[in-house]
């Protein structure tokens, strides 16, 4: 037809485009002619109309020869004009469904045409409307069987026609929406999606048009009859072309349970992430290549003061070392390979020009099958800790300078390797030049030692080498230097379980200066009064049967009593006569005549003062028995050991709870991880219809919940444990038992027990609320639910005071634990002792933990097959 245009055209010497002009103008078919540029040379009324069906920007038709906007027609529209003008086909024909139309199609021809005389190359263009009638659903010829197929499958199949309305539904629907397949019929594909997913809908429904035959998946929600929102995953394919069909096909499936499970997921990795960012510990984690996997916000924060650059995820850890350190760094990572954690601490100044110490450990990181596939590092802040430790230090050195003070020199001769270990001030004492290092050299100390005092020396020796006695002597040495010295041996011995000896040790002090003053005493009395009168150091002068002769004002001071006041008193009255120590000293010191070491003297107040004394056994001129005792106050030694010692209790016990809770994290977390891991790689994304993925999205939500309820518990011991400020209020032990008792009533019912509460010694406390029916619970809920199955639960709650504290017992006849077994472990975290009974391991842990943060203890009496006590004791307030 076109053919024959142009050749009557052509033989009535018209013009090729006025021809055209002319064409358009007098027809009702739609036509339209464009350039190799896709540029509009003209068009008429009838396509006018069509092009702006498919086009936003409408098409004035005042307007020709500009650009011809074909971007939002249909691929097939613009592929087949392209073939045309690139001359790949002389002749192209296609249908076009309308996509806002129920009823509107459109046939398109396109044939190449040209003009030498108007230099002209393009494409005429026909449009031809059609209209039809709606269609009804299709079903093959098959159609009982796929009706079967279709009408017990769980997901629902639909029919749509070129309007997106609903021509067919499956049986199915009503299980997931709750309308019948008959109420959906002539409904429209966006009218029940979400408001806020229409635009999303719309979108994907658009696509379905522009591109046959191709599969094309969207999640979204839709309402159901009830008015609720579920998620489906709707599958559709355009069929509007196929002859057999000419729908579009489509099939959603409720997938609400997997988009519960993702965002339980995704709120369990938000705590997680919320747990590793809280905290002020800093993580890595590197896999095998030494790359950065993660870390947490405290890591981003310290990382300028421990690296050369940020951290950041995927780079290399050596890359972040200054080059000088990286091969001492992959000798560690060597070494963390095989299986050893490494400590390393370094040390910064942050930008307040304040000193930090960092304890660093690099960790191996295991997988399921106990292969090391990666390193994991964690940084604490070790200032505090190493303040102590260097205070702890400070008090070593004060200890010596004491011992310096006290001139006491030591020595410890070693059997097995026949060495001797000396400290300075034993060669200070005893005025030796050279060490000593053997045996042979013990020559030279014996014969040092006064002719007068050998055989003393050597027999107190032999008992201690022999019977094991400890002893303690005076005896006189000569030394090197030809001075005599007066010296206080005291030591013992050391054996093996054969009897055979191992070590001796001995220490020594100078005493000659004292021995010296106690005759002073005798000769020059004036002289001693005045030191006696200035001694920093308490001395007392006594008879044997206790009698205070004399005082110096340091002692008097010491323990506030006039000089009158003093020696009025028996020196046996400022003894604690009832503490095992007083009556080892006396005994001491009556069999050798002296004593040094610790003991309380009574302060005039009543109290206590710890002192450390020397007391040695004298005569006077008559040759009568005294004893003088020096005293020396070691409240503030006392006092600085008392407080090393609760440091050093605090640090193993944060450092246990530390390893603990790492263990407990790593051990916990690791399982469920693991179970997801191995989920995820199970499922069929080829397939996502597979019967089997929706058995994997079951237990996928439920290694889930798992991990999500672990993380809540761990949460819950960490709140516990980082809250030691907890409020108090006053608290009734009636009103906590009876709202308890609730929760526990129909588990009491059903375990036919009673319940005993007798609250009158004691019904008050200043306490926290929560943590009092937390307590209250755990311990009756665990004594019905482990109660005997050979007899009926009977439970006893009973409260009293005692000394400081308010005390509530839990007394049950269950089934009772062998403490001898379990007593260690009894508190511990997950821990269970009947295995056939449910439970978690929590309750007692976090009992405990309730109980000790706010200044209280438990404890327990229990008997298998018996039952269990209960003893919760309460710190009374001030």
């Amino acid at each position: 037809m076109i053919k024959s245009l142009v050749d009557s055209m052509a033989s009535n010497n018209i013009s090729f485009l006025n021809f055209i002009e002319k064409l358009l103008s007098e027809t009702n078919t739609g036509w339209l002619v464009v350039d190799d540029n896709l540029k509009i040379i003209n068009f008429n009324t009838a396509y006018h109309q069509f092009h702006n069906l498919f086009n936003q920007s409408r098409l004035d038709l005042e307007t020709v020869l500009r650009d011809g906007d074909f971007k939002s027609f249909p691929d097939s529209f613009i592929s087949n004009l392209k073939k045309i003008l690139n001359r790949d086909s002389e002749k192209v024909k296609l249908q076009i469904d309308y996509l806002g139309s129920t009823t509107l199609s459109f046939a398109i021809s396109m044939v190449y045409i040209s003009s030498d005389e108007d230099d002209f190359e393009g494409a005429l263009i026909m449009v031809q409307k059609k209209e039809f009638k709606p269609g009804i659903a299709r079903i093959s010829e098959n159609e009982d069987f796929y009706k079967v197929l279709i009408n017990t499958s769980t997901s629902v199949y639909q029919l749509a026609d070129a309007a997106l309305v609903f021509t067919y539904t499956s049986g199915p629907i009503e299980d997931i929406l709750g309308y019948t397949a008959a109420e959906m019929l002539g409904k429209n594909a966006i009218e029940l999606a979400h408001p806020d997913d229409k635009e999303h809908v719309r979108d994907w429904l658009i696509n379905i048009r522009r591109q046959p035959e191709k599969l094309l998946t969207a999640e979204y929600r839709i309402k159901n009859k009830q008015g609720v929102y579920i998620w489906v995953e709707n599958n559709a394919r355009n069929m509007l072309n196929n002859a057999s069909i000419k729908a579009i096909v489509m099939n959603f499936r409720n997938i609400q349970t997997k988009k519960v499970a993702d965002d339980a997921l995704i709120h369990a990795e938000q705590r997680l992430s919320l747990l590793l960012n809280n905290t002020a510990e800093s993580f890595i984690l590197l896999n095998s290549r030494l790359r950065i996997v993660t870390y947490n916000k405290a890591a981003q924060e310290r990382s300028p003061f421990f690296y050369s650059t940020d951290l950041q995820s995927g780079i290399s850890v050596l890359d972040l070392i200054n080059k000088s350190e990286i091969p001492d760094y992959i000798s560690l990572f060597e070494q963390v390979f095989k299986g050893k954690e490494i400590e390393r601490e370094t040390k910064f100044v942050d930008a307040h020009k304040v000193a930090h110490v960092y304890s660093h450990t690099f960790r191996p990181l295991f997988n399921a099958e106990e292969d090391i596939h990666g390193v994991f590092i964690t940084s604490t802040e070790i200032t505090e800790r190493k303040k102590l430790t260097e205070e702890v230090a400070l008090h070593s050195d004060r200890l010596k300078t004491a011992q310096k003070i006290a001139r006491l020199g030591y020595v410890e001769f070693d059997t097995a390797t026949k060495t001797f270990f000396c400290s300075e001030l034993f060669y200070e004492i005893l005025g030796l030049s050279e060490s000593l290092e053997s045996c042979r050299q013990l020559v030279i100390l014996r014969n040092l030692v006064h002719p007068d005092d050998k055989e003393l020396v050597k027999k107190e020796i032999q008992e201690s080498v022999v019977h094991g006695k400890d002893f303690n002597l005076e005896f006189r040495f000569n030394s090197i230097n030809g001075a005599t010295k007066v010296i206080l041996a005291m030591g013992g011995s050391e054996k093996d379980e054969l009897g055979k000896l191992v070590k001796l040790r001995v220490t020594l002090q100078d005493i000659t200066d004292s021995k010296m003053a106690i005759l002073a005493l005798q000769t020059l009395e004036s002289k001693f009064k005045s030191l006696f009168e200035n001694s920093i150091d308490g001395v007392i002068l006594s008879k044997i049967d206790g009698e205070v002769v004399s005082a110096n004002p340091a002692v008097c001071e010491m323990l506030g009593y006039t000089h009158a006041e003093l020696i009025s008193l028996n020196s046996f009255d400022l003894l604690d006569k009832d503490a095992s120590l007083v009556a080892d000293i006396l005994q001491e010191r009556k069999d050798t005549g002296s004593y040094i070491g610790e003991l309380f003297l009574k302060h005039k107040a009543g109290y206590y003062v710890p002192v450390e004394v020397t007391s040695v056994s004298m005569k006077d001129g008559n040759n009568n028995n005294y004893l003088s005792t020096i005293v020396r106050d070691i409240t503030d030694k006392k006092k600085i050991e008392g407080e090393q010692k609760a440091l050093t209790e605090e640090l193993l016990k944060n450092n246990q709870d530390l390893q603990q809770f790492s263990f407990i994290t790593s051990h916990n977390l690791r399982a469920p991880v693991a179970n997801l891991l191995s989920l995820l790689s199970l499922y069929n994304k080829e397939s996502p219809l597979d019967d089997f993925n929706q058995l994997l999205i079951e237990k996928f939500e439920e290694a889930t919940q798992q991990l999500n309820q672990t993380l809540n518990d761990l949460v819950d011991v960490l709140v516990i444990k980082s809250n030691p400020n907890i409020e108090r209020e006053t608290v009734s032990f009636t009103d906590v038992f009876i709202e308890v008792k609730k929760n526990i009533d129909n588990l009491l019912h059903v375990q036919k027990g009673t319940i005993q509460a007798n609250f009158s010694a004691v019904d008050e406390i200043q306490y926290s609320r929560i943590h009092l029916e937390s307590i209250f619970l755990n311990m009756l809920s665990n004594a019905v639910r482990y109660s005997s199955p050979d007899r009926t639960p009977e439970i006893k709650v009973t409260s009293y005071k005692t000394d400081n504290w308010v005390v509530v017992e839990f007394e049950d006849n269950g089934l009772g634990m062998d403490l001898n077994r379990y007593r260690d472990r009894l508190f511990g975290l997950y821990q269970r002792f009947h295995g056939h009974k449910e439970g978690k391991g929590l309750g007692l842990y976090m009992t405990r933990s309730q109980v000790t943060a706010m200044g209280g203890k438990i404890e327990v009496e229990s008997e298998p097959g018996v039952g269990t006590k209960f003893k919760i004791y309460f710190k009374l307030q001030d």
